[in-house]
């Protein structure tokens, strides 16, 4: 009897340290989000993502959308956004500007090594 009256006192003064400490609700789903917050953002730094840039991203690629959708409207085009996705014109004009990209970095790569070779 002793034993369950010191493990239910023991919760409710951990729960409340619980929230004095971080300012939250008590409960599993909001100590479980903290925990994975944490993991998270140690994941993040370990590979050097950065969560802002992500999240701007996201935005903006939002926005384009938004912007074909209401030029489709104007002009009485139906637009499949997954549709597009599977078409082959739009696989291999996303496969040319990768390999752009990729290209126009490694041309940054080589200068930056050719003034690493002159200094």
């Amino acid at each position: 009897m002793r034993m369950q009256y010191l493990v239910g006192l023991s919760t409710l003064i951990g729960g409340y340290v619980w929230f004095l400490y971080h300012n939250r609700e008590v409960s599993y789903r909001s100590a479980m989000n903290y925990t994975i917050s944490r993991r998270q953002s140690k994941l993040y730094d370990a590979r050097g993502f950065d969560l802002r840039k992500w999240e701007g991203l996201i935005e903006e690629a939002n926005a384009l959308r938004r912007e074909v959708k209401n030029i489709a409207n104007e002009y009485d085009v139906d637009w499949d956004e997954m549709e597009d996705e599977k078409s082959e014109k739009v696989a291999e004009a996303l496969k040319k500007d990768r390999v752009a990209r990729e290209r126009k970095k490694g041309d940054k790569n080589r200068k930056g090594d050719e003034e690493d070779d002159e200094t």
